[in-house]
């Protein structure tokens, strides 16, 4: 037989050459197609930067970055606040600790902490783990109470992905105050939001929790208004940093009944906020329509309320300002200090109902001593009209302080300590005050 010959180098040389630029044309289309799916299954205007400690790309992709500046509170109120476009909390920009589901955009995180308080009350003070000013007992004597208790310690868990309507989000969160005194797995927020589209369990579109103050108590200033409840909401984008939200939220009539009365609720409560967030923080107003109601029988009476509060955050160099203030007819359930407590409005004696004004705030600022040493002051509170109506040991107002010390020890290790001060008045003028001490340390599963 005859031996073949060797092919000319040059024929081979031309066809590398070629299969070279085929396969980089196929390439590039290839690319020019990737391109134009994840614009068109998420379109969002600016992606976090790549980090080591940060979320997948997926999810980065997925995200909006606000323009909030970075803030860390040892309470963590941020991290399950509903955003426009699902934009990352201003306490965690990058999204650190996401895990993608193989096959899928889907990102999930186990995130929450674990936190300790020790109390020391030098007088009684109602519940012993939260100073609700409120619940001081009036002529409760010189009682001292110490306490420790990990209540505070929660968990949650988050889903991210990119959807066709946008980017999608889902938060769970448990802690454990199953009530005063009392250690039981309890529900803080339960929702979900695709786009700008928002539903489930979570802090009313009428708080601000940004502009909330670091404090090592749980409760907060009695002035605040951090109520959660379920709800249904629309944010728009109005340009410039600016959004507007339209909630409708789950209505609870909080009145107090004689026997054979029941709350009745005859139109859900409605919530619309304005905001503006820039790099100098954010300010934001918002308003609230509700029916305060009863039932007896065949008769159903309601009376028309309303709030308004405004609220905001505002950068000073490495310190923050805050502070936050809310008045209204028939809101007693929006305050910390109130929820719960009866004080929407009364009953008169020919059995209709006048809701009940009540107004109140806060200032709080936050001085960084150091990037790991910062210490908050606050100051808050709360006053309910009088009426000849109300029982003369009636709530009549409250106030609440507090100043602390906290040293971050590392991203995910927090000590600190707290004197807090507060004083419950009633109708008949009769009030008490109580002076107490905390100290807490937190470690973040997730920083």
């Amino acid at each position: 037989m005859l031996a073949q010959s060797p092919p000319d180098a040059e024929a081979l040389a031309l066809e590398v050459i070629e299969l070279r630029q085929a396969v980089a044309a196929l390439q590039a289309r290839l690319d020019a197609v990737e391109r134009a799916s994840q614009t068109a299954a998420t379109p969002v205007s600016v992606t976090v930067a790549a980090s080591p400690t940060s979320a997948p790309a997926a999810t980065r992709a997925a995200t909006a970055v606000s323009p909030l500046p970075t803030r860390s509170t040892f309470g963590d109120g941020l991290t399950g606040v509903a955003r426009a476009d699902t934009a990352a909390p201003p306490n965690d920009p990058q999204l650190r600790g996401f895990i993608p589901v193989p096959g899928t955009q889907t990102m999930v995180r186990l995130g929450g902490f674990a936190k300790i308080d020790a109390i020391y009350d030098f007088a009684p003070a109602g519940n012993p783990d939260k100073l609700i000013t409120s619940t001081i007992p009036i002529g409760g004597g010189d009682g001292r109470n110490a306490n420790l208790d990990a209540n505070a310690t929660r968990f949650s868990f988050e889903v991210r992905r990119p959807s066709a309507l946008g980017p999608l989000r889902f938060y769970l969160e448990n802690d454990f105050y199953g009530g005063a005194g009392v250690t039981a797995f309890r529900l803080r927020q339960a929702h979900g939001q695709v786009g700008n589209t928002y539903a489930g369990y979570g802090y009313s579109a009428f708080a601000d929790a940004d502009a909330f103050p670091d404090t090592l108590d749980d409760e907060g200033p009695g002035g605040g208004t951090l109520v959660r409840v379920a709800a249904i909401r629309q944010i728009w984008k109005l340009g410039g940093g600016a959004t507007a939200t339209l909630s409708v939220e789950d209505p609870s009539s909080d009145l107090t009944l004689a026997t054979g009365r029941v709350a009745a609720q005859p139109a859900p409560d409605v919530v619309g906020a304005l905001r503006l967030e820039r790099p100098w923080g954010h300010a934001q107003a918002a308003a609230v329509t509700r029916l305060v109601g009863y039932r007896e029988g065949d008769r159903d009476e309601s009376a028309f309320g309303y709030g308004l509060s405004l609220s905001g955050l505002f950068k000073l160099g490495d310190d923050f300002a805050m502070a936050g203030f809310t008045y209204g007819d028939g809101v007693g359930r929006y305050f910390n200090d109130l929820s719960g407590t009866g004080y929407d409005g009364l009953i008169q004696p020919d059995g209709d109902v006048r809701t009940l004004s009540a107004y109140g705030g806060y200032l709080a600022y936050t001085r960084h001593w150091s990037p790991r040493w910062r210490s908050s002051l606050v100051g808050g509170m709360v006053v309910l009209e009088r009426d000849d109506l109300l029982a003369p040991t009636a709530f009549r107002s409250s106030g609440y302080g507090a100043l602390n010390l906290i040293w971050a020890v590392s991203p995910s290790f927090s000590v600190g300590v707290e004197a807090l001060y507060g004083r419950h008045e009633l109708q008949n003028g009769q009030d008490a005050d109580v002076t107490r001490l905390q100290a807490s340390l937190k470690y973040d599963f997730v920083r």
